[in-house]
């Protein structure tokens, strides 16, 4: 319980984490680990999902139409990759 309050949280969409991605990203080229293309794609395809309020109009709906839009959110890209 200890170790699990010490830990962020993790970002509540695609857009904010493609904004963590962005202000961390010399993390991620430091020795070359990532190539500065891959962490601009990245956040590309994390900011095109579009979903900062998505939270929010979930959280609206009422509980079986939630699971329902949650369902498909998650099977939408799931052979994208």
């Amino acid at each position: 319980k200890k170790l699990l309050a010490k830990l962020p949280s993790l970002p509540q969409s695609c857009v904010e984490s493609a904004k963590i991605i962005q202000s961390k990203r010399h993390l991620y080229e430091h020795e070359n680990i990532f190539p500065p293309s891959v962490i601009d794609y990245m956040a590309k395809v994390l900011r095109d999902e579009n979903d900062d309020k998505m939270n929010g109009w979930l959280q609206e709906l009422p509980a079986a139409d939630r699971l329902l839009e949650i369902r498909k959110i998650m099977h939408k890209d799931l052979h994208k990759h």
